[in-house]
């Protein structure tokens, strides 16, 4: 995959390394367990991707992080050192639930449809079903109400 640009992203610079300080705080690298940070991969194409209506949220959550930063510590949060980027975003989630919601839910997401994620849990990577699902066969009769209604959708 070609490298990206911030600007294919939709952040700004200053988003951007808050990103990056904020993914490895929400989930730090395990090298022992061969487990990746989640500022290792692609959050934003993955956000591009499967939930293009988070990015707004995504940037709201990095300008509040950079604002805590600024307002408590007096430096921008892309320049915390990962401890003390991890304090903030506990203390803060501690203090209000919500804070940086969206962009842990998608680091979540992401995370863990990563193959070194999925494969050092364990599991193999790829599809979970990738020869399909087996279906019962079943008494069939049974859809002779829905066949009776015709067609009811537009199309």
């Amino acid at each position: 995959m070609a490298e990206r640009i911030v600007s294919d992203s939709g952040l700004s610079e200053t988003q951007s390394r808050t990103l990056r300080v904020m993914l490895d705080a929400i989930i730090p690298a395990d090298a022992g367990r061969g487990m990746p940070s989640a500022g290792e991969l692609d959050l934003m194409g993955y956000v591009a991707e499967f939930a293009p209506e988070a990015l707004d949220a995504i940037r709201a959550d990095l300008d509040a992080a950079e604002d805590l930063a600024q307002k408590r510590l007096g430096i921008a949060f892309g320049g915390l050192s990962a401890d003390d980027a991890i304090d903030l975003v506990n203390t803060s989630r501690a203090t209000e639930p919500r804070f940086a919601q969206t962009l842990i839910t998608q680091a979540l997401g992401c995370y863990y449809q990563d193959d070194r994620v999925v494969t050092a849990l364990g599991y193999p990577a790829g599809p979970p079903f990738p020869q399909g699902n087996t279906v019962e066969k079943g008494d069939l009769s049974l859809l002779e109400p829905v066949r009776k209604m015709g067609k009811i959708y537009r199309g």
